[in-house]
């Protein structure tokens, strides 16, 4: 079952020899990746396509805009031109075999590592016009979004404390990539980031840049010293979970100008979701079942509860913790053999993207109640579509 991880490990050694197996074997956990793959049909990716088409369309609609300007004001975010690059977008599948949203998020990790995934796996990407040099393109449209032009960027690949993140691996494959594209990459620790940077990749997830930590980051990105991926307002428009209350409702939605056809498939995608406070908390308790609980800041599963697990007790701390009650869509599972026999594990779907396309796709297996890449035969795997 360790075939996949010794290919993958071959294969980017072969492809950077600065990436040779000994500097890269203990940076990718055994669990990290799934020796099996995932069938899916190909009506999803083209549902991905046409949520992603739809949510992008509404982040670039004046309407939308000016319906948030009062917390944007209060905020003090600006708009910085640019979007984001190794978004993701992530579903379950629900039991009607709709895709239904988990959450968006601004620095999806693995993007990067799942084109050597697949190839460890022997399989074409799920979508075929991607190749990992777009990427490139992306982060010159960014620097250009922004308003500087250089086709020789110095990027910075941000986090707290990089060299102990689970995927500092990914980190290192950046650098190589970003060097053989003729660029100038650093990784560095959030509390050290270099002022010089044309272009920071930010993998810290403190998204409104408000830590002691970030306030180096905080200061650049106000005074729009260089170009951030992801920035506070981006992550404001699409990946602030309030964004996911906000799109339920009926009289915000009919003031964004969308047609039914894009309406529909909104509402299709995106699971119900609505505040968690004081004065509705009675009215959810007794719906409980029907819910996930989850910080409207926070990203993964971080602080996150069942409905139908949650006990009187801690339900009653959630309402003035800035929580919302998001419609509970149960984790699809598969069957797979393993040495010790068939075993079923849950999966979520990760489709990458920048802007409005879907570039690639991948499956997380796990097995418990969230994605942890800790289980055997779990983590990673590859997805395809027919």
């Amino acid at each position: 079952m360790s075939q996949i991880r010794d290919k993958f490990l071959k294969q980017l050694s072969q492809d950077f020899t600065a990436l040779n197996t000994e500097k890269m074997g203990p940076l990718v956990s055994e669990n990290l990746l799934s020796p099996f793959q995932v069938e899916l049909p190909a009506n999803l990716l083209k549902q991905a396509q046409e949520f992603v088409h739809v949510v992008y369309k509404i982040r670039n609609s004046q309407s939308y805009k000016n319906l948030l300007s009062s917390e944007i004001n209060e905020r003090g975010l600006i708009d910085p031109g640019n979007k984001a690059i190794a978004m993701s977008y992530d579903f379950h599948v629900s039991s009607d075999g709709n895709l239904k949203l988990i959450e968006i998020n601004t620095n999806a990790s693995f993007l990067a590592l799942s084109h050597w995934l697949y190839l460890a796996h022997e399989m074409a990407p799920p979508v075929s016009d991607f190749s990992i040099n777009e990427v490139k393109e992306n982060i010159l449209e960014e620097i250009k979004l922004f308003g500087r032009a250089t086709d020789h960027p110095h990027v910075s690949i941000v986090d707290e404390k990089p060299q102990e993140q689970r995927l500092y691996a990914e980190f290192l494959l950046y650098q190589e990539l970003m060097t053989s594209w003729g660029f100038k990459a650093q990784i560095q620790n959030v509390s050290e980031v270099s002022t010089a940077a044309d272009f920071i990749y930010n993998r810290y997830t403190d998204f409104y840049l408000q830590d002691e930590k970030s306030k180096t980051l905080l200061e650049m990105y106000r005074k729009k010293d260089c170009c951030f991926s992801p920035n506070p307002f981006e992550y404001f428009l699409l990946a602030d979970k309030q964004r996911m209350i906000d799109l339920r409702q009926p009289d915000f939605v009919s003031q964004l100008e969308l047609s039914s056809e894009d309406q529909n498939i909104l509402w299709r995608n995106l699971p119900g979701a609505e505040e968690l406070t004081p004065a509705t908390a009675e009215k959810i308790w007794s719906a409980r079942k029907g819910f996930f609980f989850k910080p409207k800041r926070s990203f993964g599963a971080k602080q996150s509860f069942k409905g139908a697990s949650i006990s009187r007790k801690a339900f009653d701390e959630l309402p003035s913790q800035g929580f919302l009650a998001q419609e509970y869509v149960p984790a699809p599972e598969r069957k797979y053999f393993t040495p010790e026999g068939e075993q079923s594990f849950k999966y979520d779907l990760r489709f990458y993207v920048y802007q409005d396309r879907v570039q690639s796709v991948i499956a997380r297996l796990y097995q418990g109640q969230v994605t942890n890449l800790r289980t055997p035969y779990g983590g990673f795997a590859p997805a395809f579509f027919k």
